[in-house]
This record gives C-alpha cells, structure tokens and sequence, in this order.
C-alpha cells in the first residue's frame, strides 16, 4: 500500500475512532439518565404497591361487611347495577429514546346506582373502598410498566456500551497503531531512499 493510501486509511480510522469516543459519551450519559429514573420509579413502584395493597385489604374488609349483613349473592347483584369504569387512554412519552407508557382514565367518585331495597350501608363503603382503590392501581400499572422498559432500555444501553468499550474500540487503537507503523516504516524507507539518492549525485 502506498503512502497516500496508508495515511487515508489512517485518518478514516482516527475519524471512526472519534465517533466511537462520540458514542460512547453519549451512552455514558444515555446510561446515567435511564439509571437515575429507574430508580426514582422502582421507589414509586414500590409505594404504590404498598398503598395499593392496604387499600385493597380494607376494600375486601368493608366488603365482608357486608355480605355478612346483606349476603354475597345480594351484594354482587348490586353490584351488577353499577356502570363500567370509563375506558382508559394510553398515550407513551419518551425518555432518550425509551417510550414510556401513560394511563389516564376518567374516575368518577362512588354514587350507588341501585336501589335501598336489600341493601346496606356498609355496601356502600365497599363501593367507596374500591373505587378509591382505582387511581393507585392504575398509578402502579403505569410505574410497572416503565421499569419494565427502562431495565429493558438500560440493558440494552450497557451492552452497546460494553461492546464499544471491549472491541470496536480497541479493535480501532489496535489498527491505528498497525497503520501508523507501516506508514512511519515507509517513511523512514523513503526517508533513506533520498540519502542514497543524494549521496549518489554528489560530484566526485
């Protein structure tokens, strides 16, 4: 390989070098901010699950209630004359590239839509029990759901940046030191080939 040719494959490979270092800082800072929400998240994951457990526990305590007043049969009929929750709406946000989900719904506060005959007061507070218990289960399904994508995304992230920082890398240090020293050889060679030449064409 000549000599232009060995310093064009030599700046072609300092110039993926740079955008290696390039890719790797950004990963680097990709890896921290994917780290620091994941944290922050699993946290409110976890308080969520917590809230979300004692509520459902004194929901299903409420409810026993009244099917010892009233009877299970009687209460699940009543329960039938309440209307649906209204549908969610998903949309997704975007944190360096990882989509996260997010859940909204329209959460009406408890009425009871049937009617007193055979039914109880503590009915009613089962109703008000589980409807309460709506906003932090749909809270938690949200923050679960991130932390499922942001362990998925940092995985992700840490291996691209163990293979920059384990082969591309050092693959391209090791061909740019393979490079400069032939170019430097075919200095040195030409360097010794103009000595010749210019001891040759002195006059005797």
């Amino acid at each position: 390989m000549s000599g232009p040719a060995v310093r064009s494959r030599l700046l072609g490979l300092r110039a993926r070098l740079e955008a290696a270092r390039r890719g790797r800082e950004l990963l680097e800072k990709k890896r921290e901010v994917l780290l620091r929400d994941l944290l922050r998240r699993a946290a409110e994951r976890e308080r969520l699950r917590l809230l979300a457990g004692e509520q459902l526990g004194e929901a299903r305590r409420r409810m026993r209630d009244a099917w010892a007043e009233i009877g299970r049969a009687a209460a699940e009929g009543a329960s039938l004359a309440q209307p649906r929750l209204a549908g969610l709406v998903r949309s997704d946000s975007s944190l360096v590239g990882i989509r996260l989900p997010r859940l909204r719904a329209r959460l009406l506060p408890f009425r009871p839509r049937y009617g007193p005959g055979g039914t109880a007061e503590t009915l009613d507070r089962a109703g008000v029990a589980f409807a309460s218990l709506l906003s932090p289960v749909l809270h938690l399904a949200e923050e679960d759901a991130s932390v499922q994508r942001l362990e998925e995304g940092l995985r992700k992230t840490v291996r691209l940046l163990n293979g920059l920082e384990k082969l591309v890398l050092p693959e391209l240090e090791r061909e740019i030191r393979a490079v400069s020293s032939t170019l430097e050889e075919e200095e040195r060679d030409e360097a010794f080939r103009r000595r010749r030449q210019r001891r040759g064409a002195r006059p005797s």
